[in-house]
């Protein structure tokens, strides 16, 4: 598995006076590998990241991290995030390109009546280590925000299910003053109006180009992190003619009920995927297309429109409808 956040994380440890091979530590990885393409699997960058967390005792790292992981610092996908036409479209990429960056929580957008969260989760993780990759992922996302629009400050609150450990000024300086903490779950809601910001260096030609190779680069990593995200990945390449459990489990060589386990211990089911994947498509057709609702059941794989509008209001709360009249 390729690992956009390993460099920028070791070059971080240096100002502890920590080395790349402290920082490496049982992880199976020995700072000469790093010269070279290597695989890495999600347990390996799991044990990375908390060897920096022990060894540097900060509690505010996941957030350091984060700042640094700059546009210029995610290569070639930062560049697929740069060209994308709209807030909306970098957000969908990121979504798309998880496992790249972030390979151990899976990464949602959810409706929430008139916004949208962006949230993470590692149900399987300990706790210091889900916060640390929230920390990561929020941080990152908001400073990134100001390069891809050239606003200051792109209006979002932010709730997090975690307090400060130390002083809440870090969160202040760089998420603003609508920071929540000790909330119910975490999530960065943005208003739907928001991700409909046009991407300054927007560039339809070039983020075709840049997305084919991420593509590229991810259908040829045999070490993508969660099952569950290489499930969703193959779902999402598979052209809407979804494959079957059985199928899926081929492509991953295991087992079917071998995948079903792996799926169970990561606290999620193969329909809850599908059904992920098929809301996410429905809502790139609903706002970004004029296909009729009809058209776009069909598209999903759904025999009417009646059982897709059912299935839409049960992802989201409301119906397709609705999504496309901006409610």
């Amino acid at each position: 598995m390729i690992s956009l956040a390993l460099p920028v994380l070791l070059k971080l440890l240096l100002p502890y006076g920590i080395t790349e091979a402290e920082g490496l530590e049982n992880s199976g990885i020995d700072s000469t590998d790093l010269s070279q393409q290597m695989d890495l699997s999600a347990d390996q960058l799991n044990i990375i990241c908390a060897n920096a967390m022990r060894l540097t005792g900060d509690k505010d790292f996941g957030i350091k991290l984060g700042m640094h992981l700059d546009l210029v610092s995610l290569g070639i996908f930062g560049y697929a995030l740069m060209t994308s036409e709209r807030l909306s479209d970098a957000v969908n990429l990121l979504l798309r390109y998880n496992q790249a960056l972030l390979p151990s929580i899976n990464i949602n957008l959810e409706p929430k009546g008139s916004s949208v969260d962006l949230t993470g989760r590692g149900a399987h993780l300990p706790k210091y280590l889900e916060r640390f990759y929230l920390d990561t992922l929020f941080a990152a996302v908001a400073t990134n925000l100001r390069t891809l629009t050239g606003i200051n400050r792109v209006p979002f609150s932010l709730k997090l299910d975690y307090g400060p450990v130390t002083d809440k000024s870090i969160y202040y300086s760089l998420f603003g003053p609508s920071v929540e903490f000790n909330c119910e779950h975490s999530a960065m809601s943005f208003d739907e109006q928001t991700l409909l910001t046009p991407i300054s260096s927007s560039n339809p030609l070039a983020q075709d180009i840049f997305q084919r190779e991420c593509d590229r680069i991810i259908a040829s990593d045999s070490h993508l992190g969660l099952v569950s995200e290489r499930v969703k990945q193959i779902l999402i390449s598979a052209n809407l003619d979804f494959p079957s459990t059985a199928l899926v489990a081929n492509k991953l060589y295991m087992s079917e009920s071998t995948l079903q386990r792996r799926l169970a211990k990561e606290g999620c089911k193969f329909q809850q995927l599908l059904d992920q994947v098929r809301y996410r498509l429905a809502l790139e057709y609903l706002q970004g297309t004029h296909l009729p609702v009809t058209e776009v059941a069909l598209l999903l794989g759904y025999s009417s429109a009646a059982n897709f509008r059912r299935s839409f209001k049960r992802w989201s709360g409301v119906t397709p409808n609705e999504i496309r009249n901006g409610r």
